[in-house]
């Protein structure tokens, strides 16, 4: 049984770490962010994998509230770690004042001197992509009109309403994994040895989301929609399971016009609903992202320029694309991402095949783990190969994550902070040390996961 002051305590310490993070550290100032989320780490890891602790209902129902009120603390903060709300609000200004936020990169609207209301030097001075058009689709482009429609003379108002709408989002995630967790009476009797929650039952995805601290950071601290999309998948595959087709699609439609990241899902969620099944998903999906990207359409090869570069220009946190690079450069002498970046998302492309290949298809005792492990393994080689991976890019497969045995994720989640040393002192550069610090621990404890698991030869080995 926990002590009494525990969970008081608990709560304390995290809601400092919390505020401190979110309102006074700056992304400059690495090391001084990075032990801070180390203690917020540290202090997740003992509080949940403490093999003597035991939590009784009301402990897990109290500890997921906890999680909810961290995020709350975040509402009324400008994202420091971060400064994609600032286009989020531009592209929302845009909205209010009748154009076409995919239209004109902003440096147009600079350069022509052409300020709608809202849209200001001051708001430009903090975009980080002036001369690239915008790429977030139409759930996000709706938030960001709302946004400034509520508090259209106000950073903070805005930001508030868009950190609103993905604490909604957030609570509605937790909720589901609630649902979605459940397992046969005697699953977790099974997989005492290989899983340690198993004294949590149905609440441990929920309790493991709920006190993330990269979720809790990045999602309502850093206002990226992310948080919009894993709920929206989640919404979506529960109301698959009850049989409900129509409204699958309709979750999965709006999940890719949150992020379109959930297309490359695709071809695993069609393996997992049989073919009949999943062809009719298909149509409908397909029918309703069509409505929704309507008025994308008109502007389709602004989106795909703005996409193409992102692809080929930008290196943040990569890991085999640094290796590639590395022998380009030792090789031929020059960089050659523009030719490796496309022969790497090919590599993807088929690696998502072959596990949408090997993908069990959907049975009345399947309890989602086949589905989560293979969107787990996709998303995981997709971060491997890319040429960016940004923190929050995290968010989806370690949500996937929780409905599994697999914790390499949960661990990557903790040594992601150290991608952060990009911006200290503002020097915008990578810290190769840090980055191969991060990769060689996190490959380390995902081959050291692999080896127990399949040693152990756990009941539940097919996810």
């Amino acid at each position: 049984m926990l002590h009494r002051f525990l969970l008081p305590g608990t709560s304390v310490f995290f809601a400092g770490l919390t505020i401190f993070i979110g309102y006074f550290v700056q992304r400059t100032d690495f090391l001084t962010f990075a032990s801070a989320y180390a203690a917020f780490f540290a202090g997740y890891l003992w509080l949940l994998f403490d093999p003597k602790k035991q939590f009784s209902s009301l402990q897990i129902r109290n500890l997921i509230w906890l999680g909810i009120g961290l995020r709350v603390l975040l509402l009324f903060s400008i994202p420091n770690l971060s400064d994609d709300y600032a286009r989020f609000l531009w592209d929302g200004h845009l909205t209010a004042a009748g154009i076409h936020p995919f239209l004109h990169t902003p440096v147009y609207f600079i350069e022509h001197q052409i300020l709608p209301d809202g849209i200001t030097p001051e708001l430009f001075s903090k975009l980080n992509s002036q001369g690239y058009y915008t790429v977030y689709p139409p759930v996000c482009q709706a938030v960001f009109a709302l946004a400034v429609w509520s508090f259209p003379n106000s950073i903070l108002g805005g930001v508030f309403i868009l950190k609103l709408f993905l604490l909604v989002c957030e609570i509605g995630t937790i909720r589901l994994l609630g649902l979605m967790d459940q397992a046969p009476p005697n699953t977790h009797q099974q997989n005492r040895v290989s899983d340690p929650w198993h004294k949590l039952g149905t609440s441990k995805g929920a309790l493991l989301y709920a006190l993330n601290p990269l979720l809790i950071l990045e999602i309502t601290g850093n206002c990226h929609f992310e948080g919009a999309m894993i709920f929206f998948l989640f919404a979506g595959i529960v109301a698959l399971q009850k049989g409900s087709l129509s409204k699958g699609a309709l979750y999965w439609a709006l999940a890719t016009a949150s992020k379109m990241l959930p297309i490359m899902l695709l071809p695993i969620l069609w393996r997992w609903l049989g073919f009949w099944k999943g062809l009719r998903f298909m149509a409908l999906f397909t029918g309703v992202s069509l409505v929704l990207f309507a008025p994308l359409l008109a502007v389709l090869p602004n989106i795909l320029d703005s996409l193409d570069l992102y692809f080929r220009k930008f290196q943040f946190n990569a890991s085999i694309y640094y290796l590639v690079r590395e022998i380009g450069f030792s090789k031929i002498g020059w960089d050659i991402g523009e030719f490796s970046g496309p022969v790497l998302g090919g590599i993807t492309l088929l690696g998502v095949l072959i596990i949408a290949g090997r993908t069990q298809p959907f049975t009345k005792n399947d309890f989602l783990r086949p589905l989560s492990s293979s969107i787990l393994f996709a998303l995981f080689l997709y971060l491997l190969l890319s040429a960016t991976v940004q923190p929050w890019y995290l968010a989806v497969p370690l949500a996937f994550s929780f409905l599994t045995h697999w914790r390499f994720l949960l661990v990557w989640s903790g040594l992601v902070a150290c991608s952060y040393s990009h911006y200290n002192d503002g020097g915008f550069r990578e810290n190769f040390g840090w980055i191969t610090l991060e990769y060689s621990l996190l490959a380390a404890y995902f081959l050291i996961e692999i080896w127990r698991r399949y040693k152990q030869k756990p009941a539940s080995n097919s996810a």
